[in-house]
């Protein structure tokens, strides 16, 4: 009896153990501000001045964000002074200035979630963090060393100018609350490419690269809700998760999981008002969702497994496979 009584104690401190192994990959040193976010502000900059003083961002504007040509070329300089004149752009810019005249609170939010970062992912570069105008482009510009956003498509997804350039699925993204994990999010996928990080290009690829994202997004930005991670409204949210498991089962039922067919893939992770192969209630890449919910059953059954071990696996089929990830299909 006394036997059994020792092997008992020893299997639940065994299994105390494995469990605090497995919290601890998460846990956080206490923030001391070893990471300092200081936002540049080369909107500010460029109209002021007809141009910004950093010649790598400057060059970087000129020529990729703005594609106006080579930064020294005559006519680019005529492109920027035509452009800086726009009435609607000098409407944005000043609405800018009123939305972003301080950033003390973006600024803290980056700087923990970019200490956190570092905390998983110790090699990981810090960039340069900075805001520009472009002529309601690229939301997020990221480059080595350099990450950008245009604020001019931050103003509030009532801003009058966007309703007649965006959709109304898209204005509901354009938000100043949405800053900081567009932020994030864009530095991930610059450092965590798709290329790197998976073996070919199927939804399932795809899924799982996404879900690898939201996961550690939630880790490094844990004051933030899930919708604003996902850029979904908090409806969004509830209706991925209430109906996972038919989410799920129509994927099975086309035959989808594996399809590497583009328009498939752009119909499940596209940018649109509905999840076309769901219902139109469904958000736009509401399959994201599955992704999410696969990786986190992983790390839940593979508990040595750290987050840069996790977002440096490639095999997607082995993430399935070793998650366990069996919803219970609806009938």
């Amino acid at each position: 009896m006394l036997k059994l009584l020792r092997t008992l104690c020893l299997l639940m401190l065994c299994l105390c153990c494995s469990c605090q192994q497995s919290e601890d990959r998460y846990r956080l040193p206490s923030f001391r501000q070893q990471v300092n976010i200081d936002i540049l502000r080369y909107d500010r900059e460029f109209f002021e001045n007809n141009r910004i003083a950093d010649s790598t961002f400057w060059t970087l504007y000129c020529e990729n964000i703005m594609q106006f040509g080579p930064v020294d070329a005559h006519e680019t300089q005529c492109y920027l002074e035509l452009f800086r004149n726009d009435s609607d752009i000098c409407q944005s810019y000043r609405q800018a200035q009123i939305m972003f005249d301080e950033n003390e609170d973006l600024e803290a939010i980056l700087s923990k979630a970019f200490f956190r970062l570092q905390h998983y992912v110790p090699d990981m570069p810090l960039p340069r963090v900075s805001m520009h105008i472009s002529g309601f482009g690229q939301s997020i510009v990221s480059a080595p060393g350099i990450l950008s956003a245009s604020i001019d498509k931050y103003l509030g997804e009532d801003y009058p100018v966007y309703q007649d350039l965006f959709y109304e699925y898209q204005c509901a993204r354009m938000k100043p609350e949405q800053l900081a994990t567009d932020y994030l999010n864009g530095w991930l996928r610059s450092e965590f490419t798709h290329e790197s990080l998976m073996y070919d290009y199927r939804l399932l690829d795809y899924l799982i690269y996404e879900g690898k994202l939201l996961f550690l997004l939630e880790k490094i930005m844990p004051e933030m809700s899930f919708e604003q991670l996902a850029a979904w409204s908090k409806e969004d949210y509830l209706w991925c998760k209430q109906n996972e498991s038919p989410m799920w089962e129509r994927i099975q039922y086309y035959e989808h999981l594996y399809s590497r067919d583009p328009l498939v893939l752009q119909k499940y992770i596209g940018d649109a008002p509905s999840t076309i192969y769901f219902t139109e209630e469904s958000p736009a890449r509401a399959a994201i969702w599955l992704g999410y919910r696969i990786v986190s059953e992983y790390m839940r059954q593979q508990k040595d497994c750290n987050i840069l071990q996790l977002m440096m696996e490639v095999d997607s089929e082995k993430i399935l496979r070793l998650s366990l990830y069996r919803p219970k299909l609806s009938k």
